[in-house]
């Protein structure tokens, strides 16, 4: 692998937070972390079993006692407890509407409505008053249901995670209609990779019930699952000796990466173009445009390495070295609401990388907009146009959040 350095810019001269706060720390009833922006510039964060609500400038707007979690609709805050979901103003806190809910294990904004489960029913509310527009019972398959999180995929379709156990464990997911709050059908343990109004492409992702083999990428339909289009990534056994590999796509290429071996480039997102980036690496791999950074793990305790992955003007691929980086960042996952560590993740329109106590924002060119001194290991971000949020929690000690202006 020829590699081309990149040189540094200004930008990634670390600088200290905008302003900090420290809170206290959540729970140990109340372990769901919240990290979301708020339409006016600030950040609404979990304080201890509550929330908060803080301004572009680190003051306190609101606090909300004793909530399980909260998403954003429109200019609302949605927020649930264990026997209700209510809404209230971002800017103050009045309370728009409350809908009586049994134990919602998640809420999530699909257009004008909101998708959760309340008690048993799969139930739709319109956002802007909370009426229910449709129940239904959802269908599982064997075993006891352990829904725990969902997402939007579109204005249309929403994806819930089911956890199962038995001889095999994993994550079941469903994608539900956000019109009916019918459960259409399901697949194990997948990563989605693109999302259009009625279809969505995935692939599978390492676990202990594999549906396919690495580098597989099916298209479904949306309505029922059925298989519309399929393509496969092959790379040799030799470099994926156990058949789980993950996929990721630029607009530029796609990338197959093994969980050991080495990891493989095929340009243009041509299957039967395969290009090996290192013979016997492997590299996690952040797609952003038409870039790819590939995050090379360093031997225990010491730095990795960092590359750029675009396609020159001649036409070739040629990663460019953007230097070292140390640590990793949480990120919440929507199957159970539990941080996992990352190496890299994209934030708005960048990709961030942890580097001890500083955190950069990289660009698709791999331009540094921003070196943010979080000063934690693993800060869970959330950004704007405009702001940078870094949550550090260490434990059970006292929560910071700290908030990094973009445009210096």
């Amino acid at each position: 692998m020829s590699v081309l350095p990149l040189p540094a810019g200004a930008a990634d001269t670390p600088v200290n937070p905008t302003w900090s706060r420290t809170l206290p720390a959540i729970s140990t009833e109340q372990s769901v972390t919240i990290l979301q922006p708020l339409p006016a510039g600030g950040v609404l964060v979990r304080d201890g079993s509550g929330a908060i609500a803080i301004d572009a400038v680190g003051r306190t707007l609101w606090s909300m006692p004793n909530v399980d979690d909260a998403i954003l609709s429109g200019s609302n805050v949605v927020f649930w407890r264990s026997n209700v979901v209510f809404a209230v103003r971002s800017r103050d806190a009045g309370v728009v509407w409350k809908r009586p809910c049994n134990t919602p294990p998640y809420v999530v904004a699909a257009g004008d409505r909101l998708v959760t489960l309340c008690g048993t029913l799969s139930t739709v509310l319109r956002a802007r008053d909370g009426s229910v527009l449709a129940t239904r019972t959802p269908s599982l398959g064997t075993g006891s249901p352990r829904l725990q999180g969902a997402r939007g995929l579109n204005a249309d379709y929403v994806l819930a995670s089911n956890f199962f156990e038995g001889a095999y464990m994993g994550n079941a997911y469903f994608v539900v209609d956000a019109h009916t709050g019918a459960f259409l059908w399901s697949q194990t343990d997948f990563e989605v990779l693109d999302v259009t109004a009625t279809t969505v492409s995935i692939s599978q992702v390492p676990s202990m019930m594999p549906w396919a083999a690495s580098g597989v990428v099916q298209t479904r339909r949306l309505t029922d699952g059925g298989v519309v289009g399929s393509k496969t990534f092959a790379i040799p056994q030799k470099d994926d000796p156990q058949g789980k590999g993950t996929v990721s796509v630029s607009s530029a290429a796609t990338y197959v990466t093994p969980m050991s071996g080495t990891s493989y480039r095929f340009a243009g997102g041509d299957p039967a173009k395969p290009q090996p980036i290192r013979a016997g690496w492997t590299f996690d791999v952040v797609t952003l445009g038409s870039a790819a950074f590939l995050i090379a793990a360093g031997p225990e305790g010491k730095p990795g390495t960092l590359y750029l992955d675009r396609r020159s003007a001649a036409g070739a691929f040629v990663p460019r070295s953007l230097g070292q980086y140390q640590g990793s960042l949480a990120q919440r996952g929507f199957a159970n609401q539990s941080l996992q560590v990352v190496d890299g993740e994209r934030i708005d329109d960048r990709v961030a990388i942890a580097d001890g106590p500083v955190v950069r924002l990289y660009d698709e060119s791999g331009n540094v907009e921003l070196s943010a001194k979080v000063g934690c290991d693993q800060p869970q971000l959330a950004g704007t146009d405009d702001m940078l949020f870094a949550l550090c929690t260490p434990g059970q000690k006292p929560t910071t959040v700290l908030a990094f202006r973009r445009r210096q």
